[in-house]
């Protein structure tokens, strides 16, 4: 099933946060607007999709205060790719070049600054110090996640499967377990059914990341939006190498160390002899495979949820993450 399939049932709402999206990314300073509107350009809209499914799911399918919050949070994610791109000094953003490649770095920083604040701006207008919270919880814990990368570029800290899940948890998971519990919330629904979907969005926020790096390996460029390979380039280590690795022999295990230890930039050929041995030593498949189970855990948690179409479609999304191919 197709994603655009899945979130049919809230397609008002969505159209509703689009434009909530561009009214908060307006501003006086053209280049603002631009740059801003340049990135929402792209994307799924997965995080808004949660945010609204979950507080569907929970009874509540009407107000503002839903709209505000899944354009708050879209834009929250949004500031965060900013950042992302130059701390990466990444070349490709959703298929087109990065804004920082286009604008540079010090625009970049400051409308992602922009679009956090604008962000916050909108959960505020909730009027609940729990989501605030919750928001607040999820930022940090996404900065966390960078500095962890960080120090794993830098050999500052001992490269495990752990660890590896230690990032994902909070670069990617803490911000799509934020949507759905901010659904929740939103409904003033009971502190089961809250946990209940902040558990299935922490599922399928692993299970989505998994994907993502899979996907590294072995996707088609012009549908996955950026370059395959990057995260190797960067020298990220990621969950279908470190599978690889693991599982290689001792030889072909200190060849690939010896070659992301090496100071210059990784060339073609080195980038495309790793990805064999990630292919040979079945990284990517490996990698599926632990995301179906973070799938499977995310569906079990729906159990709480009283049965909708609403808790349909995010069992739909469940399966849309784990079998995704772009």
């Amino acid at each position: 099933m197709e994603f655009s399939d899945i979130v049919e049932i809230i397609q008002p709402s969505l159209e509703e946060t689009e434009r909530k999206i561009d009214e908060y990314i307006r501003s006086d300073i053209p280049l603002v607007y631009e740059i801003a509107g340049y990135l929402l350009g792209g994307g799924k809209r997965i995080r808004p999709s949660l945010v609204l499914l979950s507080s569907a799911a929970c009874g509540l399918t009407e107000g503002k205060d839903r709209i505000a919050a899944a354009a708050g949070i879209e834009l929250f994610h949004a500031g965060t790719l900013f950042h992302d791109d130059v701390v990466d000094q990444a070349e490709f953003r959703r298929g087109n070049a990065s804004s920082n490649m286009v604008w540079g770095n010090k625009p970049t920083v400051l409308v992602g600054d922009f679009m956090l604040a604008r962000g916050l701006e909108l959960i505020y207008s909730c009027g609940s110090l729990e989501l605030l919270r919750v928001v607040s919880r999820a930022s940090s814990r996404l900065a966390e996640g960078h500095v962890l990368e960080i120090m794993s570029e830098r050999k500052m800290v001992e490269i495990s499967e752990d660890f590896c899940f230690s990032v994902i948890d909070h670069k990617t998971a803490a911000l799509i377990e934020c949507s759905t519990e901010t659904g929740a919330l939103l409904a003033n629904t009971s502190n089961g059914t809250v946990n209940a979907l902040s558990d299935y969005g922490h599922n399928i926020g692993i299970a989505f990341q998994l994907i993502d790096d899979a996907l590294d390996y072995c996707s088609e460029e012009n549908k996955f939006g950026k370059k395959t390979g990057q995260d190797l380039a960067e020298r990220k280590m990621t969950l279908p190498l470190y599978y690889s690795i693991e599982t290689a022999p001792e030889d072909v295990r200190r060849r690939v160390i010896e070659t992301l230890d090496k100071e210059e930039n990784l060339d073609s050929s080195e980038i495309a002899e790793i990805a064999d041995i990630v292919d040979c030593y079945r990284g990517v498949d490996l990698t599926r495979q632990r995301a179906k189970e973070f799938v499977t855990n995310a569906k079990k948690s729906l159990d709480a949820i009283v049965e909708s179409n609403y808790k349909k479609r995010l069992y739909q999304l469940a399966d849309y993450v784990a079998d995704r191919s772009f």
